[in-house]
């Protein structure tokens, strides 16, 4: 996921001509807008051009339970540029009836040409059966077989995850200097990265339905975890990994902490080895991270994103539960003398095991680079 949250302007005006893959890369750009809010729906995009390929308008999922991409387009569309149109959608149009109509059955009703969807469905009540819905109905159906189709699969690899493997999806972001340290060992850490990086990362929060963050980030930079973007406006689940139960105690005892305050007391949960009795917050006991993350899932949270800290990533990283890494790397030096790398638990045995991104990307943010890509 590279793109920031803005006010989108399509890159071409209508009646333009553009080509197959430019109208797929913008059905991916645009549907890309909807990230902080259709969980537990995939990210999808729709682009329409006219029988000459000519641009004509886009559509996209904008939350959870509102118009799917293709209803999207179809609202900013005469009847006569709907007849004999083309309609690029980055996955498979729906068929079954939810919180929206089936988007199969609603293209079927109306004079489109083509349809051309990036991925199938992989949720079985859909799976090939959009496609066969359009088809029935006349309408030219194809599967997109570009150049873009890894850029799809990364689109929707939440979803994927999800219903591919029914587990939640984990991506981790890491804050470092240009040697791999994340806070000096007296656990100063503000800031290692700039101000615009760090904006970045309440956006990726909001892609996520849910925060995770071991106990000694909290005791130490008392984080407060909620999401704080001019732009987007919503609240996620907080995980505090907290075996022992330590952070619970202080809570008990008059401790007040920042993540607390502005966070809603249902959303916040905390991971435990054993319950504490006396404590009414929410609590997961779990015997290692596989038993948490299946726990996540069973409490209907289809994704996560780790922010610390060194210990927890080491732990994910050595369960092989990380799914998508954001590594911001800052211009600057910190040495391992008096840092903590942020892999100062893992290691490998040997060069065949070290871990690779895949589809890597690289943006930058000021001085700082950002390296993000996936990992399982």
């Amino acid at each position: 996921m590279d793109a920031q949250i803005k006010n989108f302007t399509s890159p071409f005006e209508k009646g333009e001509l553009i080509t197959p893959e430019q109208a797929m890369q913008l059905a991916i750009e645009v549907a890309k807008l909807g990230a902080p809010y259709v969980s537990p729906n995939p990210l999808v995009g729709c682009v329409v051009v006219n029988a000459n390929h000519e641009f004509i308008n886009y559509g996209f999922h904008k939350k959870f339970g509102q118009d799917h991409a293709e209803a999207d387009a179809l609202k900013k569309l005469s009847p006569q540029e709907i007849k004999g149109s083309t309609f690029y959608v980055t996955l498979e149009p729906c068929a079954h009836e939810g919180k929206t109509p089936s988007c199969a059955k609603t293209l079927a009703k109306h004079p489109v040409k083509k349809v051309v969807f990036g991925l199938i469905d992989p949720n079985p009540l859909v799976s090939g059966q959009g496609a066969h819905i359009l088809i029935q109905a006349g309408i030219q159906t194809e599967e997109y077989q570009g150049p873009l189709k890894q850029s799809l699969n990364e689109l929707c690899e939440v979803f994927l995850k999800n219903y591919r493997d029914k587990k939640i999806f984990i991506a981790m972001k890491v804050a470092s200097s240009l040697d791999g340290q994340v806070a000096l060992k007296s656990g100063e850490s503000k800031w290692i990265t700039s101000a615009a990086s760090r904006t970045y990362v309440h956006e990726l929060r909001s892609y996520y339905d849910a925060i995770i963050v071991g106990r000694n980030t909290i005791e130490v930079d008392d984080p407060s975890l909620n999401i704080r973007h001019p732009e987007i406006n919503k609240e996620n689940k907080i995980v505090v990994i907290d075996p022992s139960g330590k952070i619970l105690d202080q809570i008990a005892g008059g401790k007040e902490f920042n993540f607390l305050k502005v966070n809603k007391k249902e959303n916040i949960f905390f991971g435990v080895s054993k319950k504490n009795h006396d404590s009414d917050f929410q609590q997961i006991e779990f015997s290692n991270l596989n038993d948490l993350t299946e726990k996540l899932w069973h409490l209907k949270i289809r994704s996560a994103f780790i922010e610390g800290g060194a210990k927890t990533y080491s732990l994910f990283l050595e369960a092989g539960l990380v799914h998508r890494l954001y590594l911001f790397l800052a211009s600057s030096i910190i040495g391992n003398q008096n840092g903590v790398s942020w892999t100062n638990a893992f290691g490998i045995t040997s060069l065949d095991s070290k871990l690779r991104l895949k589809s890597t990307d690289v943006l930058k943010f000021g001085s700082d680079i950002l390296i993000t890509g996936q990992l399982n």
